[in-house]
């Protein structure tokens, strides 16, 4: 049965206003202004990484050396701070010299009495870094970021019997106590060549720091506190 002329006409208007969702869809994303552009959300800096800058600006702050305000000057052997070799030379601080074997010498205090000699048994502080002031041990409580549990205080070291740092030993010879230096040690007078030699890292991370670098030159400051059998 046809349908009325009228009722086709609403049935046909009704079908061609009636589009399928995909197309609705499409033509929708087409238009530009159908939907907000999203907006980029603003970062900001958690409080963990803001904290760590300002540790990093107050780090670099304090890296500048102490000296630079008057500082150590021979003679005085109570600082044990030292910026490596790769810090601009600081005028006011004694200048190296070089020994016959080739070790580098800068004297930081100068001792007294009698002085040690092959055969003598002397007592040392020491701190030790490699030759860009990067730490590795020391045996004086509070220097650098040593842990607290890694063990400190002077050791004794035999001269002229082959037990000792060559490069080290060079310099003590002759020394007096009460003096300091700033040796630095090429690895064919250190424990590149003297594995075994004293003085020995007390502990495992200290030792794998020493094995780590052994190729490279190493700075000592060391002071003679005493000399066995004098007073």
């Amino acid at each position: 049965m046809l349908a009325h002329p009228q009722q086709q006409r609403s049935i046909c208007g009704a079908a061609g206003r009636r589009q399928p969702a995909a197309t609705r869809a499409a033509a929708a994303a087409a238009r530009p202004d159908s939907q907000p552009q999203p907006q980029r959300p603003e970062v900001l800096p958690s409080r963990r990484a803001a904290l760590g800058l300002l540790g990093s600006a107050a780090l670099l702050a304090s890296a500048s050396p102490a000296r630079a305000a008057g500082g150590l000057k021979a003679g005085d052997g109570s600082d044990w701070s030292s910026p490596g070799l790769a810090a601009p030379i600081d005028p006011s601080q004694p200048k190296f010299f070089r020994t016959d074997s080739g070790v580098r010498v800068q004297v930081l205090a100068e001792g007294a009495g009698p002085a040690a000699a092959a055969g003598d048994t002397v007592l040392v502080d020491f701190v030790l870094r490699r030759s860009n002031g990067y730490f590795i041990y020391g045996t004086v409580d509070g220097v650098s970021f040593q842990p607290k549990d890694v063990p400190v205080g002077p050791v004794a070291l035999k001269l002229g019997d082959g037990s000792t740092v060559p490069g080290l030993e060079d310099v003590l010879v002759d020394a007096r106590p009460g003096s300091k230096f700033r040796v630095l040690v090429p690895p064919e007078l250190g424990y590149q060549a003297a594995p075994g030699a004293l003085p020995q890292m007390p502990t495992f991370a200290t030792k794998r720091q020493l094995e780590n670098h052994k190729a490279e030159p190493l700075l000592f400051e060391v002071q003679l506190l005493r000399v066995a059998g004098v007073k």
